[in-house]
């Protein structure tokens, strides 16, 4: 169904190693969503695929369902001292650009790093200096957004917790490095609120920036995720959700609220693992605080 505009897609995979049960798989996720009403699904490279053959042939499933691909995230860290890791992974990342031109995927989602929850990272401050870590970031972005450029598709930076861009202020940092129309804004409301900004004012200084946005809820202080902090259902949390659809409206969002849940002991110990309750209950949700 498609509210104010805005259609709605699902991110369909859990992380934790603990859970008792699997993770849905990519045939099982296109089906129950179909089914459930969604109008599109957010598709996860290491997790949904490890190839652009891969992706072709996903993508390809999905649309058969008449399921639309709201983008593809692309997990890559570029905080290291590491300069042969660093070009690897941006030539990662610009080969999927190329097959999301190729397949007609407009948007592209990235972070910067560190990902803190890889034993390898980087930390900052720690292991790298915060002078280092924006140096390595802006060679990165320097070459993907001619990527982007090239093969007209939009990267989406998300904020997210313990990275170097981790809320409005240091997003707002790594824009004003590029004068470019194909690097924008993954708006992910959780991450900017754990850190103390206010989801809906970010967006009316963000602007048409925002080109994709994250529908998830959060609780708790910057930290440990499941320990300091955690991600529940819609409306358990801190975000206020009338403001936030008021702000992407003010702003002419017409992109698509791509639901995720985040929250694996949740869904296992609440949910007994169906994933299919997180997806029903989230866009539950959703949509009544959109029909508010």
């Amino acid at each position: 169904m498609t509210i104010h505009g805005w259609k709605i897609s699902f991110i369909p995979y859990y992380m934790i190693s603990k859970m008792k049960w699997s993770a849905p798989t990519t045939a099982e996720a296109i089906k129950v969503l179909g089914e459930g009403g969604f109008d599109g699904v957010e598709w996860m490279l290491g997790h949904h695929f490890n190839s652009v053959g891969e992706l072709r042939a996903l993508v390809q499933k999905t649309r058969y369902r008449k399921l639309q691909v709201s983008n593809i995230m692309c997990w890559q860290d570029f905080v290291t001292k590491d300069e042969s890791s660093r070009k690897r992974r941006v030539a990662v990342i610009e080969k999927y650009i190329q097959g999301a031109s190729a397949l007609e995927i407009p948007i592209l989602n990235v972070f910067t790093g560190p990902m803190t929850w890889s034993p390898e990272y980087e930390k900052i401050g720690r292991d790298i200096s915060e002078e280092r870590a924006w140096n390595t970031v802006k060679d990165s972005f320097s070459s993907i957004v001619e990527s982007a450029e090239k093969n007209n598709v939009i990267i989406t930076v998300e904020a997210v917790f313990g990275m170097l861009v981790h809320d409005y202020y240091t997003m707002r940092e790594l824009l004003s490095y590029f004068d470019s129309k194909y690097l924008a804004v993954n708006l992910d409301p959780s991450h900017l609120a754990l850190y103390g900004n206010d989801p809906a004012w970010a967006i009316t200084r963000l602007g048409t920036k925002v080109r994709h946005v994250h529908v998830k809820d959060v609780a708790g202080k910057a930290g440990v995720l499941g320990e300091d902090f955690n991600f529940p259902f819609l409306g358990e949390g801190v975000v206020q959700w009338r403001p936030f659809f008021d702000a992407l409206e003010s702003v002419g969002y017409s992109g698509f609220l791509s639901l995720e849940f985040e929250n694996d002991s949740y869904l296992n110990n609440v949910c007994d693992g169906n994933w299919r309750v997180a997806a029903r209950e989230s866009k539950k949700r959703l949509e009544k605080f959109l029909k508010a």
